[in-house]
């Protein structure tokens, strides 16, 4: 039946694209010509052009000028964001980009932008106030008439060539239309944030999804300081930030709890997704947790006008060597989308289904399942958002979001490869695991949210948050007996929690705000629990049905609540045009309690032996600070520096097992410490008409860091010890003529820490520190309608963890190639994504590093793999 689905929607974009062919064909009369001509004259139809984009001063003010000779054709929908004017046209595509700034008095910033491969959005910015725009349309197209509130229209200055939308540092130009909130929690144009940001742009995730729904995937290929993507590992293992951990926000929601469970990137599909913003380095701005940065997710917004409707089909499959187009690998994709307003209220919706088949590595050969690899697994995504407008300055939004994801288990690594000597890469063992007296495994998430905005109290703007969110994982079950679990056994957890964010924004003078406001959160942790599994009924069955019967389980780390309290105050000051200055604090409170429990294991990972850990309460409570400068150079070139300390509280299970006789929460303090991190950061950005180009340096320190050390029986060593972090990021993009751009990236990170105290520091471990990690594209908008691209990731050598001790082997590098490609087909777009394209067989970050400390994780990553979807909005 899968296998019959799955054929039906391959046929079906087939036969997409086959009902547009005929009609293009009798439009030439049936005249035969070569397919390629054809070919490119299907896709240069199929969409309206917009050749040319031009500002023309009037009495009045300005117009902007689209050149087309299709303008009577253009659907345009208008709305505005405080005193940014928008308008978005469907079924077009621009050929070159555009942005004035300050074109006329009264207007800072007019943009022209691709939003996506089927829709183009032209903003115009006012000084203080909206502007007024209209549309009519001329002989050279469509226009916007624009005027401003002021008597006086200065000449403009002579359009410059485009500034085009780019990469990683695409939000550097677009955020004069969209703006971003995750540094500073406030709308602030990226290029007057002291530190660096990375802005994922709706584009960019649609092209990287044509490869990979897997949001580790697409975040590890376009972040800077974050480490390579790991496709065999979605629960975000060696992909740290900086060399620490990130905080995953959803629409500025936490979605991490205490637990060891890091899946928070499941909960969400990239379809659901407007743009996602990337705070590199620690902050204290949303809270805890966030010492190696911010990841904040940001869900589509509704249409301003009229409904609009996407709906998506695809398909996936191995494509390399004996797998190539193998049954068992086969995936498919479906989702459908709306949004829209009516009066007062506005809405989105968005439902998708990501079957994942089995993988397969560049030999042709099955890689074998295992908690962290997202293979056999059928995930769902459910968001829903309703938006109430009260009157003009006041705004009501509720947002929920679901997500589930469920798998079955058919290939398991194999135990045999811990017996062969020296070290293996792990093959595919056959196992269809059934459950009973469980549940099979499954992640899922739900989180709900209402937002309440005044744009105008007492001469302020207010925001309020309430929010609550609950998740659960399952795992797979192993087969751990002659380990140190020594049995059949699988984990599982849950968690939920609930808070509320109030924020004020009170102008103070011209050029000086204040943002000020409190944070509060309770987590409640429960039991992490270790499922035991009858060995007989397991060694009884055979390979095809495997039996994981329930006979009991045992708390692995007991249940805990935490809360913090957060209360902040956050200035800024526009000194003049080119020197920005900016500061805040943060007071954080945090409390922590625990009932009585005994330990599963002791510190020798012995089973405990002792009287049980009597239950307590902690407190802790910190102040931390920030102070950060922009100054800019000329209006192409700006350096900032900043200092930041963020404030985190340890991952308690860490230290909550593992412990020895006679261990007291409160007198042994120091290993559930929170970990206070300072932060130091210099760079530059460059903003040339077809250049853009940013380069930052950082080091942080924390007198009390937590790093972990893997032990040769396969256990883990937590430590508590002065750590400091360090490294180098470069990103430089080129549109070198209409149709071609080029780009690359650049991150080194390293990280040591001082276990003794004696001022001795030693390199962390690789799942900790990544290698050097290199990115590249090529693009090319190879006629109006069909777009590629070739994209590249090189991760280098590391040996400095194996030579300090923390690592087993050393890290090897490895080069990965991608090919994506676009076509417009009719009002959609047809999609054709390529992973791996070369078949290079290679191990990632996380096998490799993993796989020293149990080769069973010691996995090739996957080899070449083919995605074909087709993307239709109306």
């Amino acid at each position: 039946m899968a296998s019959q689905l799955q054929r039906l929607v391959l046929m079906t974009i087939l036969a997409l694209v086959l009902i547009n062919l005929p009609g293009r064909a009798e439009d030439k009369g049936h005249k035969i010509e070569k397919p390629f001509a054809s070919l490119k004259q299907l896709l240069s139809q199929a969409q309206i052009q917009i050749t040319d984009v031009k500002l023309q001063t009037t009495d009045k003010g300005l117009e902007i000028i689209l050149e087309t000779n299709q303008g009577e054709k253009l659907q345009p929908v208008n709305k505005s964001e405080g005193n940014i004017y928008v308008v978005e046209i469907i079924n077009v595509q621009l050929i070159k980009e555009f942005r004035q700034e300050n074109p006329i008095s009264g207007i800072t910033d007019i943009a022209v932008n691709n939003l996506d491969a089927n829709t183009i959005r032209v903003t115009v910015t006012g000084e203080t106030t909206l502007p007024k725009v209209e549309l009519f349309d001329g002989d050279e197209g469509l226009i916007l008439g624009v005027e401003v509130a002021t008597s006086s229209v200065s000449q403009p200055p002579q359009p410059e060539t485009q500034q085009p939308q780019t990469e990683q540092p695409s939000a550097e130009i677009d955020e004069s239309i969209e703006l971003v909130v995750t540094a500073t929690r406030t709308e602030e144009a990226i290029t007057n944030v002291p530190r660096s940001v990375t802005v994922i742009t709706r584009e960019e995730i649609e092209k990287q999804s044509t490869i990979t729904n897997d949001l580790g995937d697409i975040l590890g290929r376009t972040v800077p300081g974050l480490g390579p993507p790991n496709s065999l590992n979605r629960a975000g293992n060696a992909q740290t930030l900086r060399g620490r951990p990130v905080s995953i926000l959803i629409d500025g929601v936490p979605q991490q709890g205490n637990s060891f469970v890091n899946t928070q990137l499941e909960y969400i599909s990239p379809d659901a997704i407007e743009r996602i913003e990337v705070v590199r380095g620690p902050t204290a701005v949303f809270g805890q947790g966030a010492s190696g940065g911010v990841v904040n997710i940001i869900t589509k917004k509704p249409t301003e006008e009229g409904f609009t409707s996407t709906a998506q089909v695809g398909v996936s499959a191995a494509a390399g060597a004996d797998a190539f187009l193998g049954e068992n690998s086969f995936g498919n994709y479906l989702q459908y989308g709306f949004s829209g307003k009516d009066g007062i209220f506005d809405y989105v919706f968005s439902i998708s289904r990501n079957s994942v088949g089995g993988f397969f590595d560049a030999n042709g050969s099955r890689i074998p399942s295992n908690n962290a690899t997202s293979d056999n697994t059928v995930s769902t995504n459910v968001l829903g958002k309703l938006g109430i407008d009260l009157g003009e300055q006041q705004r009501l939004q509720f947002t929920f979001n679901r997500g589930n994801n469920s798998r079955k288990i058919n290939f398991i690594a194999d135990p045999i490869t811990r017996t062969i000597p020296g070290l293996q890469t792990t093959s595919a063992l056959k196992e269809n695991q059934v459950y009973e007296g469980t549940d099979a495994p499954r992640i899922s998430s739900t989180s709900v949210n209402l937002n309440y905005t005044n744009e105008s109290i007492f001469g302020s703007k207010l925001q309020a948050q309430a929010y609550y969110r609950s998740s659960e994982e399952l795992g797979v079950g192993r087969d751990d007996r002659g380990r140190f679990a020594d049995s059949i056994n699988r984990f599982g957890s849950q968690e939920e929690a609930f808070g509320g964010r109030l924020q004020i924004q009170t102008p103070l003078a011209s050029s000086v705000s204040l943002l000020w406001g409190a944070d509060y959160e309770k987590q409640q942790q429960g039991d992490t629990r270790q499922e035991i599994f009858n060995p007989i009924a397991f060694d009884a069955s055979s390979s095809d049905r495997r039996i994981l019967r329930k006979i009991g389980e045992q708390v692995y780390y007991p249940a805990f609540d935490l809360s913090g309290l957060g209360l902040f105050a956050q200035a800024q000051w526009d000194v003049n045009e080119q020197l920005i200055l900016s500061g805040g604090v943060r007071h954080e409170r945090f409390n922590f309690s625990v009932g009585e429990f005994t330990p599963l294991l002791d510190d020798n990972f012995d089973p405990y032996v002792g009287p049980s850990v009597a239950g307590d309460e902690l407190d802790f409570s910190d102040t931390v600070f920030n102070l950060g400068t922009v100054y800019k150079i000329t209006p192409t070139v700006s350096v900032f520096a900043n200092f930041a300390q963020g404030y985190s509280v340890p991952q308690l299970f860490r230290v909550l097992n593992f412990l020895p006789p006679g261990f007291s929460i409160n007198r042994d303090v120091r290993f559930l410490q929170p970990q206070k991190v300072d932060n130091y950061e210099i760079g530059v950005r460059g903003n040339w008409n077809n250049v853009q180009a940013t380069l930052a340096g950082f080091f942080n320190y924390s007198a009390l860091g937590l790093s972990s050390r893997g032990q040769p029986d396969g256990t883990i060593q937590y430590i508590r010890a002065p750590q400091r972090n360090y490294g180098v990021e470069a990103t430089l993009d080129w549109q070198a003529s209409r149709n071609w751009k080029l780009g690359s990236s650049l991150t080194w990170t390293e990280g040591e820490d001082d276990q003794n105290e004696d001022g001795d520091f030693n390199a962390l471990r690789t799942l900790e520190v990544q290698p050097l990690k290199l990115t590249a594209y090529i693009e090319n908008q190879t006629t109006p309608g069909w777009r590629n691209r070739l994209q590249l990731l090189y991760v280098g050598n590391r040996d400095r963890g194996f030579e300090a001790g923390s690592d087993f082997v050393t890290i090897r590098d490895y080069l990965v190639v991608d090919y994506i490609s676009s076509f417009q087909i009719g009002s959609g777009n047809l999609e054709v994504g390529i992973q791996n394209l070369f078949n290079n067989k290679y191990s990632s970050v996380f096998s490799q590093a993993g796989g020293g400390l149990d080769e069973l994780l010691n996995n090739l990553e996957r080899g070449r793999s083919l995605s074909v979807n087709y993307r239709i909005s109306w």
